[in-house]
């Protein structure tokens, strides 16, 4: 028999997350609204196979930013792009969802910017979130999507999740029926996903001009 976890797990509020090429940054509207509207609230293509979105005007994404930072259950983070020309600015959201602290259990949505997407800010955004996650004794970390959603679930695949199923007609959205994949990351594998990130995200991994020189497949 396992172990018995130390539940409830304490609550996901840490203001800063720090990085090499990004931080996580407790989400405040009216400083990172701006960023996070030009960098994803204002991409009506981003939005296609996520619930919310996509928004009418800056207002509307602000007003929506609001709402989900009150919900008590729900963690927002801006991930802070610090190697932009123009110093650092909010480039993603990252949403702790569905966060159970009695069962050590929670879920986490991303919708990237292109000035992290397919680059080592996106990676390490994962990294250090999940890292947060693990480090005060969550036991199971969720990843959601719509398996239309194939850049979705590939990311999770990436990052090292498991598919476990899907989930049929979970929602009616857009005007039409949703299915729902579910992955996830428990505690005991992680150590060894976060030597895997940690490898891949090393500084000797880029060239000066930000470019891979192994692939995260290749460790």
């Amino acid at each position: 028999m396992a172990d018995a976890p130390l539940l409830p797990c304490p609550p996901l509020d840490a203001a800063i997350i720090v990085g090499r090429t990004v931080d996580l940054e407790r989400l405040d509207v009216d400083r990172h609204g701006p960023g996070l509207w030009a960098a994803i609230g204002s991409r009506n293509d981003l939005w296609t196979w996520i619930p919310s979105g996509p928004f009418a005007d800056e207002p509307a994404f602000r007003a929506w930013l609001t709402d989900r930072g009150q919900k008590p259950t729900q963690t927002l983070y801006a991930v802070i792009d610090k190697t932009g020309p123009r110093g650092p600015m909010a480039a993603a959201l990252y949403m702790v969802l569905n966060v159970n602290t009695d069962m050590g259990v929670c879920e986490v949505g991303l919708t990237l910017g292109e000035a992290v997407t397919r680059r080592a800010g996106g990676t390490e955004a994962f990294r250090l979130l999940a890292g947060c996650v693990f480090s005060r004794g969550y036991r199971r970390l969720e990843w959601r999507c719509s398996p239309e959603n194939v850049a979705s679930s590939r990311a999770a695949a990436r990052f090292g999740f498991t598919l476990e199923g899907t989930l049929r007609q979970t929602y009616w959205l857009k005007g039409g029926n949703w299915d729902t994949e579910v992955h996830a990351m428990l505690d005991h594998q992680w150590p060894a996903i976060a030597a895997r990130l940690d490898a891949w995200l090393a500084p000797e991994n880029f060239d000066p001009d930000g470019g891979q020189r192994r692939p995260l497949s290749a460790f």
